[in-house]
């Protein structure tokens, strides 16, 4: 069978669309290309969701602004203010022919150290953060239940030697007065560890607790539940599937 289509990895990783049929569904399940494929494709969403008013990058130190005013010979006259991250001209008495060069280097110059602050940013936050990379198993697929449409995949990523978690994305999910709850289940379907509940979007990252046994509980089920206080499952389960990894 031929390999998912752009629009296929589109409808899967943003949950919207028709989506792939479940044959397809399971394609991605067996092939290791698509696995590796849709994986990458939903990191770079959950990136893009998580984004916050926090990740703005502060300006960058004056001699980045000196460097890139060399580089572009814009001339000793163009120079950032002290906390404005910007540049600011000094007067001169040079031809008007020059001043114009000077403003339009003005323009120039935030955009060049916006640039450039973003880089040095994202490899000074690189080197703050950098640990041991995690290690995410095979992409797989949530089969509808008690939820005719919905459909959606899971995958077990390896934190560390001792953390992990589960990252599950569910597309057609219809509203409800409740919530989502996301539960490890084992074959009986009788032992079940509730994990935590989808976001709005369908969406969740879920710690797994470092004493379950995943061979014990290999199935993640998505249940449908009331805000009655009550924490046991519902028993309508919307999507369930196996855990790999």
């Amino acid at each position: 069978m031929d390999h998912l289509g752009t629009d296929e990895f589109t409808d899967l990783a943003l949950g919207t669309g028709a989506g792939p049929s479940l044959r397809r569904h399971d394609h991605v399940d067996r092939c290791l290309d698509c696995s590796r494929e849709l994986g990458r494709l939903l990191e770079v969403v959950r990136a893009a969701r998580d984004v916050s008013t926090e990740d703005l990058l502060t300006a960058p130190p004056d001699g980045v602004w000196r460097s890139i005013a060399s580089e572009l010979h814009l001339g000793a006259h163009l120079r950032p203010p002290a906390g404005s991250g910007g540049p600011t001209t000094v007067p001169d008495k040079r031809p008007s022919r020059d001043r114009a060069w000077a403003r339009r280097s003005a323009l120039i110059l935030p955009t060049t150290a916006l640039a450039a602050a973003t880089m040095f940013g994202a490899l000074a936050t690189a080197r703050l953060t950098a640990g041991p990379p995690s290690v995410a198993g095979p992409v797989s697929r949530l089969a509808p239940l008690g939820v005719p449409g919905a459909a959606g995949t899971v995958r077990l990523v390896r934190v560390s030697a001792t953390d992990r978690e589960v990252e599950v994305t569910v597309a057609r999910l219809p509203p409800t007065d409740g919530y989502y709850e996301v539960w490890l289940m084992d074959q009986s379907h009788s032992r079940l560890v509730p994990l935590g509940t989808l976001r709005a979007d369908g969406t969740a990252t879920l710690p797994i607790p470092p004493q379950i046994d995943l061979g014990a509980h290999p199935l993640v089920d998505v249940s449908v539940q009331a805000s009655n206080g009550n924490p046991a499952h519902s028993g309508v389960s919307s999507v369930r599937g196996r855990l790999y990894g």
